[in-house]
């Protein structure tokens, strides 16, 4: 193999991208990272991790990532007054090889750019323009007149990605009908919510998810049905307290400890799955590939995921184009199947009528102890193929 001479240029500098960009270099290729914001930051709230994404970061030497988040040792599923539809114990499912955490998104990011070692160069306030292949590779070209060349593009800039916007112009957004909120409640206690624990409430077209990001941080998440792009009464903070203000604790304490500023909405946006990815010497990464909705906790894992898989293709093969196109292939069903789950996940979570309600909890409350660990081994239980 010659891949010390080939360079690959990545389009976003996510977690998604930074992943490829360090499992790229570790492989002996040459990476250059191209992100269009001013710094090198990960902006948001909360993550959690799962196991399938920790063990391609443990893959890649950041075993000591753990630390800086909060393992999550059970999970609860509730009704809107508190009681458990469903209960789990983390040590029971299939947690192989390393633990599903709770982070502060900056938290991950920070451990992969010091991982980036200095020896990867990350291009700040580069906007792509558009790219072009020639016989030897591609030519990416930026607003402000910079150019990049090597002999492969990913495009990793996230749900709007420019590289995706070239290779499939046209696409529609899809709207969920509901935005989400991501709040952090500081020096927050309750015994309703020990460490270690992520919980869920579903309620009547809103839904409420809490845990333990850093011993004295919660990280929680909010939704409930409202137009696109529309302003709630009041502040956001006024919306919420009054959507949950019958929901169970610690759910309105939550809100009332959250400062303004520690509160951001973002309406829920994704595509239907696509045929193909990319074409030539481009290609597609995370949410530019396979934007999901959040219901899974699977949207950073997944691109993590690809950014492991990208690498080990690549460095067992000389054609590059081929590569590409068998990262596509080796990726294509798992991320569809995310997003159609995703999206149905959330679909039935907002339902209103008491009825459907019901229904879904009694689903809940009834299912077979197998085939919740079945959908966890789905989810949990995905790891990197053995190098060929």
């Amino acid at each position: 193999m010659h891949t010390a001479k080939r360079k690959a240029l990545i389009i976003g500098g996510g977690l998604g991208g930074l992943t490829a960009a360090i499992a790229l270099h570790q492989r002996g290729w040459r990476v250059e990272v191209f992100e269009q914001a001013p710094q090198l930051r990960e902006v948001g709230s909360g993550l959690m991790l799962s196991p399938n994404a920790m063990r391609v970061l443990f893959g890649l030497g950041l075993r000591h990532v753990v630390e800086r988040g909060v393992e999550v040792t059970q999970a609860e599923m509730c009704t809107w007054r508190g009681s458990a539809l469903m209960k789990e114990r983390v040590e029971e499912l299939p947690c192989e090889g390393a633990p599903p955490v709770l982070f502060h998104r900056a938290a991950v990011h920070g451990a992969l750019n010091e991982a980036l070692g200095g020896e990867i160069p990350v291009h700040l306030g580069a906007r792509l323009a558009r790219f072009e292949e020639n016989g030897a590779g591609v030519v990416a070209h930026f607003e402000d007149g910079r150019e990049a060349r090597g002999e492969l593009l990913v495009g990793a800039d996230g749900l709007r990605s420019a590289v995706r916007a070239q290779l499939h112009p046209g696409e529609p957004l899809r709207y969920a009908g509901h935005p989400c909120w991501r709040g952090l409640a500081r020096g927050f206690e309750h015994p309703g919510l020990p460490r270690g624990m992520l919980r869920e409430t579903q309620g009547r077209g809103a839904r409420f998810g809490m845990g333990h990001v850093r011993e004295d941080v919660v990280y929680w998440w909010a939704t409930a049905d409202w137009p696109q792009g529309q302003p709630v009464p009041g502040s956001d903070k006024a919306f919420l307290q009054g959507v949950f203000r019958t929901a169970h604790a610690p759910i309105p304490q939550l809100i009332a400890a959250t400062d303004e500023a520690d509160l951001l909405r973002n309406d829920l946006l994704d595509r239907p799955p696509l045929e193909q990815w990319g074409r030539g010497r481009v290609t597609l990464l995370g949410d530019a590939a396979h934007p999901m909705m959040p219901n899974l906790g699977q949207g950073a894992c997944s691109a993590i995921e690809d950014g492991g898989v990208l690498a080990q293709v690549l460095s067992g093969t000389e054609d590059i184009e081929r590569g590409l196109r068998d990262y596509e292939a080796r990726r294509r069903e798992r991320t569809a199947w995310l997003q159609r789950t995703s999206w149905r996940f959330g679909v039935i979570g907002q339902w209103k009528h008491p009825l459907a309600v019901w229904m879904r909890e009694q689903s809940i409350r009834l299912a077979p102890a197998h085939v919740m660990r079945r959908q966890y081994e789905q989810l949990w239980g995905w790891r990197l193929e053995t190098d060929r």
